[in-house]
């Protein structure tokens, strides 16, 4: 962007107003003066990384069955140049396989629990209703995850636009963020049990026998 200031505009009209009475000639002074811009946007980038040494931040587990648990723990941190105001967690599951057991995927889904925690250095290792970001008496599945279904599951302060938001847990080691300073998310899974069984005696959970699907955890930071 360039600014161009004229000087001595008012001086030209008086010795022009002269010359015209005098017939005699004149000359105007000029300045200019250029400031010089520069934009540039800010990175935005949100780094989730394992927090457990060298596991994997991946949930990748098969031969499961009802009983097994599995968790993991992430360490949420800006890695760019921009304050993130939230943190949004979304699951998206894909490419299901029901072993031609006739399940669907939203039974499947249905059959895995999930548990989110808030843990910080006072109570690492603490895994209980106080640290959970699910209200107490209530179950959330990863069926409710996938669908966004969390309304009256999630405590307050963790939902924002009826999405999970983790920005109470906070980012580490930066100060770019509204964020609390930051802890340790704990997704943890667990695969049910029910004992129920069919009209022919077999196990309800027989048919989710050797299912599979992929899903993606998603963590949206925004301003």
């Amino acid at each position: 962007m360039t600014i161009k200031k004229k000087l001595g505009v008012g001086m030209a009209s008086a010795v022009l107003g002269l010359s015209l009475i005098g017939g005699g000639t004149f000359a105007a002074f000029n300045d200019t003066a250029t400031v010089n811009n520069h934009f540039a946007s800010g990175t935005l980038k949100l780094s989730v990384g394992s927090n457990e040494g060298n596991k994997p931040n991946n949930f990748d587990i098969s031969n499961m069955k009802p009983g097994d648990s599995v968790q993991r723990k992430y360490r949420l941190e800006n890695a760019g140049t921009i304050l993130i105001e939230n943190i949004f967690m979304t699951v998206k599951a894909k490419e299901y396989s029901n072993n031609d057991s006739g399940a669907t995927l939203e039974e499947f889904l249905n059959q895995f629990e999930i548990t989110l925690y808030n843990v910080h250095s006072k109570n690492d290792g603490e895994y209980n209703d106080k640290n959970s970001l699910i209200k107490e008496n209530t179950s959330v599945t990863l069926k409710d995850l996938v669908k966004g279904d969390l309304s009256g599951k999630i405590k307050g302060r963790y939902m924002t636009e009826g999405k999970v938001n983790l920005a109470p847990i906070g980012i580490s080691n930066n100060s770019r963020s509204s964020t609390s300073k930051g802890n340790t998310l704990v997704i943890m899974i667990k695969f049910k049990e029910d004992s129920s069984k069919t009209d022919n005696g077999e196990f309800y959970q027989n048919k989710f026998m050797n299912n599979t699907v992929n899903f993606d955890i998603n963590f949206e930071a925004t301003q």
